[in-house]
């Protein structure tokens, strides 16, 4: 039994009635919504036609003539998408709307509990992207982000490559994706064509990027028609990454620079030629030549890589497939939130010097607010109040820091929140709004945290911890990442995640064993060694999943 469309019934009464016919339905059966069907929201509902999936598709646009097609080939198709979440039986929605719109409408799908795809990017800042995580784990749901090239079988193979050490060390990525193609309004060349790469150079290089440096230049109006983006990562690594939809013809190569050769992808090439390996060698010192003027470059071979199937799954197909494997499975995607919320960093930072450069202004004036004389409570506490006798001066952000605490470049900090005396954040970190940082605290590179979060004096948040928003952190309270460290043995490919989740307390002088998540019920906890270990003891709650 299937709904069709019938001209009067209303969306309620049609997502009503779709609910009915799912009674009985298992969570692997259940409905599939797509929510904009625009350029690219239609390639997501054929390909879940070609996959098999039609008859659990709901069809969502707000513009009806966007779904005639739809409803003549005989899907069932709304137009109001808050109506359409509200079924019992839809489980999976698909956003492929204006990337403006991503962060309400995919908040409001997980805040139901809905797994959630959405198209890239993620959504307009890291801070909504932080919202986007929080919400994620606390519903227990399914999110990820369109980062299409992860499942392009070339870049597979690429990838594959480098984890094999076919060019030695990656060490810089170059890449050009230039068109002549379609000019935006409401997004320039950055948030429009940079994405991809920069996931694919976060995946080559380990992780976020360190540094950004960005230009561009608007031709045809107030938005960048051309951008050229730098990238630097840890261990001495960089990316070039340029984009323009103003060049005469289709050019999209990137070429990784090892220590021992080079790899050359074209995408605008036939399958079998899109993948080259360059392999070679570099001259070494002599007893006559010690410090030679200039090294010799010998070239070893080049090699075409061609071992791809012409008969694959194109990759939207293999996207989607993944992702639907991941909301039965109850696994983490390939391209997860926390890839996403790494090119949400680079893309606001790029944005942010872009703004600059528009303006010599915006690039000369510190922040609007004004310097205050501030210091912490005698308690210790998060209450701040004025004095005049015993006030510190506070640097004028939308956020605070004392004189002495040290706030690298990179580090994302949310607007209220107060960071105090010889506390160190690190480049690539991100605290939410409201938050207070006490004493002494160190906040690493790959931490997060949410909103309204406290870390009293004498904390260390390192990489990989995640504390939810509310969540209360007493003093002394320890942290770990590593479950078996060794002083001769680096490991920080091995960096076990830490998830505390939102509303939870972790007492004073409390050690948390790395790996684990925490759930609401910690409070007033103390740390009890026993056998080379350190637990949490009296209300201790802690669990795989979120409480």
């Amino acid at each position: 039994m299937r709904v069709h469309w019938i001209p009067w019934l209303d969306d309620w009464l049609v997502t009503k009635c779709m609910s009915f016919v799912g009674l009985g339905r298992t969570s692997m059966e259940s409905d599939i919504l797509v929510i904009g069907v625009g350029r690219f929201g239609k390639n997501h509902v054929r390909t879940l036609v070609e996959l098999g999936f039609g008859d659990r598709l709901i069809v969502c646009d707000s513009d009806d003539s966007q779904l005639v097609d739809w409803r003549a080939k005989g899907l069932s198709c709304v137009n109001n998408y808050r109506t359409a979440l509200e079924n019992d039986s839809v489980k999976i929605a698909l956003v492929v709307t204006p990337a403006k719109t991503h962060f309400k409408i995919a908040s409001e799908a997980l805040e139901l509990g809905k797994d959630v795809f959405v198209e890239k990017p993620l959504c307009l800042s890291e801070h909504e992207g932080l919202e986007l995580q929080n919400l994620e784990r606390k519903k227990g749901s399914i999110l990820m982000v369109g980062h299409i090239l992860n499942y392009d079988q070339t870049v597979q193979k690429l990838l594959h490559l480098l984890s094999s050490g076919a060019i030695g060390d990656p060490k810089h990525l170059k890449s050009n994706r230039l068109n002549f193609g379609t000019v935006r309004a409401d997004e320039n060349a950055l948030w429009s064509l940079a994405v991809h790469d920069i996931a694919i150079a976060s995946k080559i290089f380990g992780g976020r990027a360190t540094e950004v440096t960005c230009t561009g230049q608007a031709l045809l109006g107030n938005v960048e028609d051309f951008v050229s983006l730098n990238l630097g990562f840890e261990g001495e690594r960089s990316a070039t990454i340029s984009v323009s939809w103003l060049h005469p013809y289709l050019h999209r190569e990137m070429v990784i620079v090892g220590t021992e050769g080079f790899i050359v992808y074209d995408a605008t090439k036939p399958l079998m030629e899109q993948l080259k390996l360059f392999r070679y060698t570099t001259s070494q010192p002599t007893a006559e030549q010690p410090k030679p003027s200039c090294v010799a470059i010998k070239l070893e071979g080049v090699y075409s890589i061609h071992d791809l199937s012409a008969e694959g799954e194109k990759p939207l197909a293999v996207e989607i497939r993944h992702f639907l494997d991941c909301c039965r499975d109850r696994k983490k995607p390939l391209t997860n939130s926390d890839e996403a919320l790494d090119v949400l960093w680079v893309l606001e930072k790029a944005q942010k010097q872009l703004d600059e450069a528009k303006s010599s202004k915006a690039r000369g004036s510190p922040a609007t607010s004004s310097e205050a004389e501030l210091s912490p409570s005698s308690k210790g506490d998060s209450e701040v109040h004025k004095s005049k006798t015993m006030g510190v001066a506070l640097t004028s952000h939308a956020y605070q820091s004392h004189s002495t605490a040290v706030i690298d470049e990179g580090a994302v900090i949310g607007q209220g929140t107060r960071i105090w005396h010889f506390s160190h954040v690190m480049p690539g970190s991100v605290i939410g709004d409201n938050c207070n940082i006490g004493q002494n605290v160190y906040i690493a590179s790959k931490a997060v945290l949410g909103k309204n979060v406290k870390v009293q004096n004498n904390v260390s948040v390192y990489d990989g911890v995640s504390l939810a928003d509310n969540v209360f952190v007493g003093p002394s309270v320890v942290f770990t990442n590593v479950k078996n460290p060794r002083s001769e043995v680096v490991r920080r490919d091995k960096f076990a995640r830490t998830v505390v989740n939102e509303g939870a307390t972790i007492g004073a002088n409390s050690t948390i064993v790395c790996g684990v998540e925490i759930g609401r019920c910690v409070d007033d906890s103390h740390a009890i060694l026993d056998s080379c270990k350190v637990f949490l003891a009296l209300k201790l709650c802690i669990s795989r999943s979120a409480h």
